[in-house]
């Protein structure tokens, strides 16, 4: 296992006087510095200690322990102590070792890396939209690592998890010197400079999303953000960005506007298309308002038709294409697309 240590004072006291009790002398050929390898480790008993990778035989032990076996043999483990320090550069470094242990031991869920991965560019973000800014701070985010938000939830806007796949759609496809592949993204970290160019880019999306959707606005106003969430989300339907799943559509339309105008005119765009699931076309693709629940698999097709709406879908989605689509998914052979729009 590997262990971190937090707090109190960890000593090291080495054993350099070690000696050999045989005529041969078998310690002679050692060095000072192998020697000093063998001694002892202190602590005050006010450390913290967890567990940077072997955690599932961490849980073990500690079944065993609760529980008792039937057998108790003796067994050794070894274990690394790795000093952790409260600074930034020492939580960065925990953070590295963490999920670069874990990355070529066992994949890593997606939880852990937003956490705590330092070379992910999406991940740093989310830290530092929650961290550094009132958008997400408190409990306007749901610390949850999916993208399914639970129902029980009255004051989220969404969950991390939906954050860092918001961030990944921006940064891999709205038109930008930043735009990279998401592997890239993922695996290098950028200098400090341009991860802060990362993170202004993030925050802009969402203000801009502030001042161009009057729900978003009253939700990032408000000290108390529950009533503005049960206004625009519940078994009533509710605003398509409160929702996981919508506010990653809208983003992939956000994004495909970006390659013919900037980022502020692309959201004030999107403001214009319907934002109410019991409105076409979420209506039956992403809400079923019998049964009161969301679906989640129209998902292409609800960003096409919206693209349509503003004649900006893609090549292969043709009107023909979407409406066979749209009456196949919706279960109406005889539904119309929605209405194409005239931007203001």
């Amino acid at each position: 296992m590997v262990v971190a240590t937090y707090g109190g004072q960890p000593n090291w006291h080495a054993l350099n006087d070690v000696k050999s009790r045989t005529k041969d002398g078998e310690l002679k050929s050692l060095d000072d510095d192998t020697i000093a390898l063998v001694g002892f480790l202190t602590f005050q008993g006010d450390e913290e200690l967890f567990a940077l990778d072997g955690q599932h035989r961490l849980a073990g032990i500690k079944k065993a322990i609760r529980d008792g076996i039937d057998q108790d043999p003796y067994d050794e483990v070894s274990v690394i102590f790795v000093g952790h320090k409260d600074t930034k550069k020492g939580l960065e470094r925990t953070r590295r070792l963490f999920t670069t242990l874990n990355k070529t031991a066992r994949p890593v869920t997606k939880g852990e890396i937003i956490a705590l991965d330092e070379d992910d560019v999406m991940a740093i973000c989310v830290r530092r939209l929650i961290e550094q800014t009132d958008l997400f701070a408190g409990n306007r985010i749901a610390f949850v690592a999916s993208n399914n938000m639970p129902t029980a939830n009255t004051t989220s806007l969404t969950t991390i998890a939906n954050l860092y796949d918001v961030l990944t759609i921006l940064f891999t496809n709205a038109q930008s010197d930043l735009k990279k592949q998401k592997a890239d993204l993922q695996r290098v970290r950028p200098d400090d400079e341009t991860l802060d160019k990362y993170f202004k880019f993030a925050e802009s999306f969402f203000l801009q999303l502030r001042k161009n959707f009057k729900a978003l606005d009253e939700f990032f106003s408000a000290k108390n953000t529950e009533p503005v969430v049960k206004k625009y989300r519940g078994s009533h339907g509710g605003h398509v960005l409160f929702r996981p799943i919508g506010l990653e559509i809208m983003t992939r339309v956000i994004a495909r506007f970006t390659k013919d105008m900037s980022l502020a005119r692309a959201a004030k765009l999107a403001a214009e298309l319907p934002d109410s699931l019991n409105e076409e076309p979420f209506k039956w693709l992403m809400w079923e308002p019998n049964k009161k629940i969301m679906l989640n698999g129209h998902k292409v097709t609800i960003r096409e038709v919206l693209l349509y709406m503003v004649g900006k879908n893609a090549k292969n989605y043709t009107e023909a294409t979407l409406l066979e689509r749209y009456q196949r998914e919706t279960g109406d052979d005889t539904a119309e697309l929605p209405e194409e729009m005239t931007p203001a």
